[in-house]
């Protein structure tokens, strides 16, 4: 069953902004629909994203800033059968109430709804307000993931990459010497792109433990990627059924040279 109102439908978002002034944090906000709408359009559907986007872009357009918006859903949830509404000021009240602090940025306008915590956590600090609680435990407080800030040379070689890429061109290849960080670079390359199926083929097997450690700075828990090798992370087998399973998931696979001509 459905349910549908006359009235604008409130939404909640988060949304980070990748720069050293708001390193660790998020804002949790919320947002009007343009149109009265039923309870069943989904999280981070179109239309929620548009309704927060434009909201975000009030307050953020104008200054130049750029901003990656991380979840939507609509503001409502059901208890005893019923439809209640919860708002952002609830959402707040459980981060701070489990200790999470809030960063002020008043001297620079920017309102105090940025906390100190990573994406995680704010989604169970939602799911806590929808199911009655006032407080998440220690146990579901997920660390900040660490911000990876990229050298010069680094950023110069994703953004050519992708521009490369976006532009029908197959092979980018890197003059890239020792200490250069190929690695993390390549998978924010991966990441940017949202590449489905990624595969990483070496002669030298034993950098896979490096490629798994560095897979963990570049992609969070909701990124939707998992790795994958003859010995660290998920098997090809168990990846590629997932895949088929489910178009909307991404795997990063690592091979060795003696992997793909079948040598022990």
């Amino acid at each position: 069953m459905q349910y549908y109102s006359t009235l604008k439908a409130k939404l909640i978002y988060i949304f980070s902004i990748n720069d050293s002034a708001h390193r660790g944090c998020v804002k949790i906000g919320e947002a009007t629909l343009d149109e009265a709408t039923d309870s069943s359009l989904p999280a981070n559907c179109k239309e929620l994203n548009a309704a927060a986007r434009k909201r975000i872009d009030q307050y953020t357009k104008t200054a130049g800033i750029s901003y990656t918006l991380h979840h939507t859903e609509l503001t409502l949830s059901i208890k005893g059968g019923f439809i209640t509404t919860f708002n952002d000021k609830e959402v707040h009240n459980v981060l701070l109430r489990s200790g999470i602090k809030r960063h002020d940025f008043s001297q620079k306008n920017q309102g105090r709804e940025w906390f100190e915590c990573s994406l995680e956590t704010a989604l169970k600090a939602i799911q806590a307000v929808k199911e009655g609680r006032s407080a998440i435990s220690s146990s579901e407080i997920v660390p900040i993931h660490e911000v990876i800030e990229f050298r010069p040379e680094q950023q110069l070689a994703i953004d050519k990459t992708i521009a490369k890429f976006n532009s029908g061109g197959k092979v980018m290849l890197w003059n890239a010497k020792m200490r250069f960080g190929k690695t993390l670079t390549a998978l924010q390359v991966v990441k940017e792109c949202q590449y489905h199926r990624t595969i990483i083929v070496t002669h030298r097997p034993v950098v896979d433990k490096g490629w798994f450690e560095d897979f963990g700075k570049i992609f969070g828990l909701l990124d939707g990627y998992t790795y994958g090798s003859r010995e660290m992370g998920e098997t090809f087998e168990n990846l590629e059924k997932a895949a088929k399973k489910n178009p909307s998931a991404h795997y990063v696979y690592f091979a060795s040279m003696q992997d793909l001509r079948g040598a022990q």
